[in-house]
């Protein structure tokens, strides 16, 4: 069952039909690299309204499949002036396989400088567990201590910010805002979160599996640093 949040059929309809046909099993890598762009200039355009424009120094964060197109339009809609980014490459490691347990270890990032970090954006395309982006919030909050910590996906699983506010000390999760269109409740017994975002992200964008996407150097960190 979903929940939309954030998000009405009467405003945002085409938000709405851009985030069920990520779950449609024959969209193209193309049409599914343009829905998530499109959802990330209306998660922006949210944050906007969210931080009433008050971010400060800046800087987003997200994981390597990501960039090119959701983060990418999340930069390219919010309104704060000359946002840092962070890219980073995540594995993901099964430690219990009954529990699903999971570790995301980073393999590689990019970052780039920021100084006096007030507003830390985080963009994951689904939040189900809390691994990856507790790997990417570890690895970030004792370099730029934000004092407010955005964390923006699509869609999250019910549990996943109870999740993620339990992995961390008080005085960290006290800075966490949530923001989201959609609460899914059902998760198979593989672990899938339907309809989330249909399935698993990389072979949908085009990167292939799990490995041979941290192979993968989005457009958008070419770009930024003259590659």
């Amino acid at each position: 069952m979903r929940t939309y949040k954030n998000i009405t059929f009467d405003k945002d309809y085409s938000t709405i039909r851009a985030m069920q046909s990520l779950s449609c099993p024959q969209i193209t890598v193309e049409d599914y690299r343009s829905s998530f762009y499109q959802i990330g200039q209306a998660l922006g355009r949210a944050l906007n309204v969210k931080t009433n424009q008050q971010y400060g120094n800046t800087m987003l964060a997200c994981a390597s499949e990501d960039a090119d197109w959701l983060a990418h339009g999340v930069l390219d809609a919010i309104t704060s002036s000359s946002p840092s980014l962070a890219v980073f490459w995540n594995s993901r490691i099964t430690l219990d396989v009954q529990t699903k347990l999971e570790y995301s270890p980073i393999i590689k990032s990019y970052i780039e400088p920021i100084e006096e970090c007030k507003t830390l954006i985080l963009v994951k395309s689904i939040i189900s567990t809390s691994c990856v982006v507790k790997s990417q919030l570890l690895h970030l909050i004792s370099q730029i201590n934000p004092e407010v910590i955005y964390i923006v996906a699509p869609v999250m699983y019910k549990d996943a910010q109870k999740s993620l506010e339990q992995d961390f000390p008080a005085d960290i999760s006290s800075k966490f805002r949530f923001l989201t269109f959609a609460i899914d409740t059902v998760r198979t017994s593989e672990g899938n979160i339907v309809p989330g975002i249909g399935g698993m992200v990389y072979p949908k964008l085009g990167l292939g599996d799990s490995n041979e996407k941290n192979k993968y150097t989005p457009e958008i960190v070419k770009r930024r640093a003259g590659i």
